[in-house]
């Protein structure tokens, strides 16, 4: 049966690309290129489908089979355009030439889900669905005319016009936000405002401008005072529910480090990633805290470390790892390297730290609802609690203590009849 369906699916490529296939380029990184068929694009029911490549500089190891390596993906694509989501079809996966994997599923029952940010499908998807749209159609006419095999003669653009084409060039490339502040500045939604007040509004962890007077120092800080899901809380009186394995990626490492003023933010690359609830997010950066702003039992920890996740609606998910004092972190030590001790700009950092070295093996975890632990105070985040700590030094909790110059951690708040889950 396996038989069959191969020769079924090699036989949709074969008679797929009885065309000359175009391959343009779309993205690459420093391990990956994507590549699609600009010939392949067309129309089928509701959807736009595609064939894409991915090719890889170093083996990538198939999920789905132990021991299985391949360095070249073929997928076929299916585009929801209307409301940006995406499915795929079909996979092929070669190592080098020998075709090692191979899987299909009918598009009908395929599960179209929104695409993580800035990823390759994402980035596909929009160049398929703008391709499409009136603004696009010299594109289209040209792949028509390639295809009847007829020569078109371009139309020389006036000055205008290629002023018009590069600042359109511009203004469509994508440029990924340094934190989840600009991320859900960027949406379109009611905490974008706040976000953007936050970033202007002074507050402290103490004084007239702290946590028991936030709510005062803006109208859009009044959640902090009136809202009945705050964080942090104090874990306690958990439920026991099944909750289901933290999946995700963290192998994309660090990108720059800053000194912000409320606290240390280490910002990382694009591609790390948790599912939860069937929806992908991004991970954006992780800042820490000292002491701890959740405690457990009402035990606090003397460093706390928060993973801040985004999906393509600005929606957030939090995981929090505590810090105890014991062996100094391997992770910590090349971050603290180029710890800045006054606040500033970011600094590109000269170490490889990926997300695995700050977060604990085992992966069992307290769930709750929440809302963020600074101004605005924005609720509906979903907080993921590792109920395992990780060890850090006491020169290495002292040094983020110098840098920040202050506690900076906001006191429990109120459950409110919220349960934790575990």
């Amino acid at each position: 049966m396996k038989k069959v369906i191969l020769f079924l699916l090699l036989s949709i490529i074969l008679s797929g690309n009885s065309y000359a296939i175009t391959w343009v380029k779309l993205n690459e990184s420093s391990n990956s290129k994507l590549m699609l068929d600009k010939q392949s694009v067309l129309q089928q029911d509701a959807f736009k489908k595609a064939w894409v490549k991915v090719e890889y500089r170093t083996p990538q190891k198939n999920l789905e089979t132990v021991g299985t390596e391949y360095t070249l993906s073929k997928l076929l694509w299916f585009f929801d355009c209307a409301t940006q989501k995406s499915a795929t079809s079909q996979v092929f996966q070669y190592l080098g030439n020998e075709l090692v994997y191979s899987a299909g599923v009918d598009p009908k029952n395929a599960e179209f889900i929104e695409p993580v940010p800035e990823s390759d499908v994402d980035i596909a998807m929009r160049y398929v669905c703008r391709a499409n749209k009136p603004a696009s159609a010299p594109i289209e006419s040209k792949t028509v005319a390639e295809k009847a095999g007829t020569p078109v003669a371009k139309p020389e653009k006036s000055e205008n016009e290629k002023a018009e084409t590069k600042a359109k060039t511009v203004a469509e490339k994508p440029e990924p936000a340094a934190n989840p502040v600009a991320a859900i500045a960027a949406q379109p939604d009611k905490q974008g405002a706040a976000k953007a007040e936050a970033n202007k509004t002074h507050w402290t962890y103490e004084g007239k401008q702290g946590p028991d007077n936030w709510a005062k120092l803006s109208p859009e800080f009044a959640i902090c005072e009136t809202g009945r899901n705050q964080s942090p809380i104090n874990i306690e009186n958990t439920m026991r529910a099944s909750l289901k394995p933290l999946k995700g990626i963290q192998k994309f490492p660090a990108k720059d480090i800053v000194n912000n003023g409320h606290t240390v933010q280490v910002n990382f690359k694009q591609g790390n990633m948790l599912v939860l609830d069937s929806a992908p997010y991004q991970m954006k950066q992780v800042h820490f805290h000292a002491p701890s702003e959740n405690t457990i039992n009402g035990k606090s920890f003397p460093l706390e470390a928060h993973f801040v996740h985004a999906d393509a609606k600005g929606n957030l998910t939090v995981i929090g790892v505590m810090f105890k004092e014991g062996e100094a972190s391997p992770g910590l030590e090349k971050l603290w390297a180029q710890l800045p001790d006054k606040e500033g700009t970011p600094v590109p950092l000269k170490s490889r730290v990926i997300p695995s070295e700050l977060i604990p093996e085992n992966r069992a975890y307290y769930r709750f609802s929440g809302s963020l632990t600074t101004p605005p105070c924005s609720e509906g985040v979903r907080w993921l609690l590792m109920k395992t700590p990780m060890t850090a030094s006491k020169a290495q909790i002292e040094a983020f203590e110098r840098a920040v110059k202050h506690h900076n951690n906001r006191p429990v708040q109120a459950l409110n009849g919220r349960v934790i889950v575990e």
